[in-house]
């Protein structure tokens, strides 16, 4: 039997307190009492001093003793004497009453980033209701001054972020961290997730977005049907609407019956990557397909119904696009902008730094070619072949339950104040890249039998390695991802841009001798053997020609 939410009241009054417990006996409720609960059954109800939380210090107290709870209602305004405030540098003692809930709001954030709060007031004022936003309040709610009436606001509420809550084994794949603003971005996917609208998820390049789509919206959706994927930036223009609507025999030359995405992901997602980049005919197309579940193969008449719950993403501003007029007005409206999710840059959520690299450094050693190298390596040491993997900041124990890859402590800084244009994505590159080469040294040495004593557990990342991959290419004279070149100054930003990626790839092109696969595993994650067709269709675009730097390799 699932228990119902434990809600803790925190108010200076009883009001509040005495509201719930007529009016809301369906949950339970943390106190700072020792006597069993719920407080309407208590034999020494009448003339108890009610023991919810009346400020911060209590608010403390009880969640000390209540691990947990689901739900903080909170009251705004405090009739405190200032001793029992928030420290402040307000020195107006009426101000600091009037706005110590969201002082409380500011201090349960810092300490419990998770834990959902509904900001209660019987004052109408804006100035609230913007502070509120700023802290992030999962619910803010003005009562009317009727018990019934505002336990009944309050309890529908609670309900809504009850709704919402993460489920245990939800987004399990997906590395949340711990700050405030993906607990909120979690709450929010999941409920978004269930509804059948369309989803839009922002976000800047290599922040996560099409990973927040498949290991959490479309599982938490509840879709039998598949979760298909295209990148629209990396399709053709006169490709896109073949690719998602399919084609008939004879509809152009070369076409051939196929179905297309929509087809194909019936009864499950579709995610289109980078939809700001949707030629305007294809808009049109996929607009009909938003209004009425129906595509049309191109070269057919007869539409044919689907079931596709879509689920777009874009690094751009689409709402300017709009303005400009490269994206429709209609279709920006369909895709349910109100309800879309953003996701942080990772500049902006340095502190899950260390939870992130562990995620990745633990998905990149569970099975594949680096699995097999750290297989070997523990073979070599005589360890078990199936101990796991472990970051270590500079701190370091002699257990031998998992092979530690250690960072020096100096090197925290350096990842603090870098700027990580790439988000996760580089990270992740940073992350694995540099285990693989140190692992890869290791191994080297137990061969040379030269290795040095100590516990073999212990993997140090080389500093120099690290420097190396966070110095931004384009830093002056700075090399390009391993082309040796450097760059030069260019008439325009689009100039110097496409030189630098033309000289990239003409370079990665010859150090790999014309293999599309091993540039796609340099360049991108995921399947190597996906993301070649990507590669080399930059690699035309550019105007650079295989035969012709096969030519020059040789």
């Amino acid at each position: 039997m699932t228990l119902p939410p434990k809600l803790l009241i925190v108010d200076d009054g009883d009001r509040y307190a005495e509201m719930a417990l007529q009016f809301m006996r369906g949950y339970r409720y943390a106190t700072r009492c020792t006597l069993p609960g719920p407080c309407w059954t208590c034999p020494r109800r009448q003339g108890c001093t009610l023991t919810h939380a009346h400020d911060a210090i209590e608010l403390d107290q009880a969640l000390a003793q209540h691990d947990d709870v689901d739900v903080v209602l909170l009251d705004v305004a405090f009739d405190l004497p200032p001793e029992r405030l928030l420290p402040s540098s307000e020195p107006d003692q009426e101000k600091r009453r009037r706005f110590e809930g969201l002082a409380i709001l500011a201090h349960l954030r810092k300490r419990h980033p998770a834990l959902s709060v509904i900001l209660m007031t019987s004052k109408e004022d804006l100035a609230y209701e913007d502070a509120a936003s700023a802290l992030e309040v999962d619910e803010y709610v003005t009562l009317a001054g009727s018990d019934a009436f505002d336990a009944r606001a309050v309890g529908l509420l609670v309900e809504r972020i009850w709704a919402r809550r993460p489920r245990a084994s939800l987004g399990d794949a997906y590395e949340w961290g711990k700050g405030t603003a993906m607990s909120r971005l979690k709450r929010e996917a999941t409920v978004l997730a269930r509804t059948s609208l369309p989803l839009l998820i922002l976000g800047e390049t290599g922040a996560g977005k099409s990973a927040l789509a498949e290991q959490v919206i479309h599982p938490a959706s509840g879709r039998k049907g598949p979760f298909l994927a295209v990148d629209l930036s990396a399709l053709p223009s006169n490709l896109v609407a073949a690719e998602l609507f399919g084609t008939v025999r004879g509809a152009f030359s070369g076409a051939l019956d196929r179905p297309g995405r929509f087809e194909r992901a019936h009864g499950g997602t579709l995610f289109l990557d980078e939809i700001g980049n949707l030629p305007a005919d294809v808009q049109r197309l996929l607009l009909l397909a938003l209004e009425g579940g129906r595509i049309t193969r191109l070269g057919e008449s007869l539409p044919r119904q689907v079931d596709v719950r879509l689920v777009a993403a874009t690094n751009t501003a689409l709402a300017m696009a709009v303005k400009a007029g490269t994206f429709r007005a209609d279709l920006y409206a369909r895709l349910n902008p109100s309800a879309k999710v953003s996701l942080p840059p990772l500049r902006e959520r340095l502190d899950d730094i260390p939870a992130l690299m562990t995620h990745f450094l633990q998905r990149a050693f569970r099975a594949g070619s680096h699995r097999t190298l750290l297989e070997d390596y523990a073979k070599a040491h005589g360890l078990p072949p199936s101990l796991p993997v472990s970051l270590e900041m500079g701190k370091v124990s002699n257990a031998r339950n998992a092979i530690s890859f250690v960072w020096a402590p100096r090197i925290q800084p350096a990842l603090r104040a870098h700027a990580w244009p790439g988000n996760l994505r580089e990270l992740d590159h940073l992350t694995v890249t540099t285990a693989v080469f140190a692992l890869a040294d290791a191994l080297q040495a137990i061969e040379t039998e030269r290795a040095p004593g100590g516990n073999p557990c212990w993997i140090p990342i080389p500093a120099r390695l690290i420097h190396e991959l966070l110095k931004s290419p384009l830093e002056p004279g700075g090399v390009c991802a391993g082309s040796g070149t450097e760059w030069t100054p260019a008439a325009t930003l689009h100039d110097w841009v496409t030189g630098i990626e033309h000289t990239l790839l003409a370079n990665l092109f010859k150090e790999t001798g014309g293999d599309f696969q091993a540039m796609a595993a340099r360049l991108l994650t995921g399947s190597p053997a996906r993301n070649a067709r990507r590669v080399r269709l930059r690699f035309n675009q550019l105007g650079l020609r295989v035969r012709a730097g096969r030519g020059r390799s040789k």
